[in-house]
């Protein structure tokens, strides 16, 4: 697994009502594998549409045409006082299927008996990087995009929607009232997607994803990519054989480690002027 060291394992469950420190490791039922890569010259900057020559840089995929087009920015305080609190808000508007647009807020802990007490989440996942375990549980809270602008947020709005949360607002509270009045935004990032499959008869029934995420403003002039799919754990050791097929096939390319590497969130907070590095 070392040889690929900008891939990461995740596993998640979604829709769960009980509370985070009751849930045992067997009910992390999905597991989800990322690649990262560069796309060197293959792609133009914030493309809209996949190339030929991507197309031929990747032919061990056979990737479909239709794109997903998603805005993302980030919330917190210089100081990153939520991070500090193992916190993370984002706030994603979906442009292609508007009435998905969606306020994230993401939990972290060390193990799952450090969340405390939370109810009726959207995801509770483990993130595995280089076989270091990363636990985390979201709650998604849809929105309009024509009451919230993601180049423009208006605070108020998104945190009167998270206060209208029971399960939520409770263990959100205690940051806000310490961030309440100095929060900013982290620049927007425009996220590209498309979906594909490997072209191998014993996994082409795995959907993969291609995501590109760049600035929208165009500065600072960097783009993030990265190769996903998701399964059941019942299936892991076939899982872990596409994955292994498919980190093998984008190193061969020799544009896997020429990509970004590391946390596209820690990433965008990092480029944003006004948060203290």
């Amino acid at each position: 697994m070392n040889r690929y060291t900008n891939i990461c394992l995740g596993l998640l469950i979604c829709g769960c009502s009980s509370a985070a420190l009751a849930l045992p490791k067997d009910a992390f039922s999905q597991l989800e594998y990322h690649v990262n890569t560069g796309v060197d010259n293959t792609l133009p900057y914030a493309a809209t549409e996949l190339t030929y020559a991507f197309k031929q840089q990747f032919s061990f995929l056979d990737m479909e045409d239709k794109l997903s087009e998603k805005w993302v920015t980030f919330i917190d305080t210089p100081d990153r006082i939520f991070a500090k609190n193992n916190i993370y808000i984002r706030v994603r508007e979906h442009m292609t299927k508007p009435r998905k647009s969606k306020v994230t807020v993401k939990f972290r802990a060390a193990d799952p008996q450090g969340f405390g007490e939370l109810d009726d989440y959207s995801k509770a996942e483990i993130d595995f990087t280089k076989n270091k375990a990363a636990y985390s549980v979201s709650y998604d809270m849809k929105y309009s995009p024509a009451d919230i602008d993601v180049k423009r947020v208006d605070f108020d709005k998104v945190f009167a929607l998270l206060k209208g949360n029971d399960d939520i607002w409770p263990k959100l509270q205690p940051s806000y009232q310490q961030a309440k009045g100095k929060l900013i935004q982290t620049i927007v990032m425009r996220t590209h997607g498309w979906e594909g499959a490997l072209k191998n008869s014993k996994y082409d029934n795995l959907e993969i994803d291609f995501q590109i995420w760049t600035p929208y403003y165009r500065k600072p002039r960097v783009t993030f990519a990265e190769f996903s799919f998701k399964g059941s754990a019942a299936d892991k050791a076939e899982l872990d054989q596409a994955y292994k097929l498919l980190a093998e096939k984008v190193s061969a390319t020799g544009l896997a480690d020429k990509g970004h590497q590391g946390s596209k969130t820690k990433s965008t907070f990092k480029m944003t002027p006004g948060f203290n590095r």
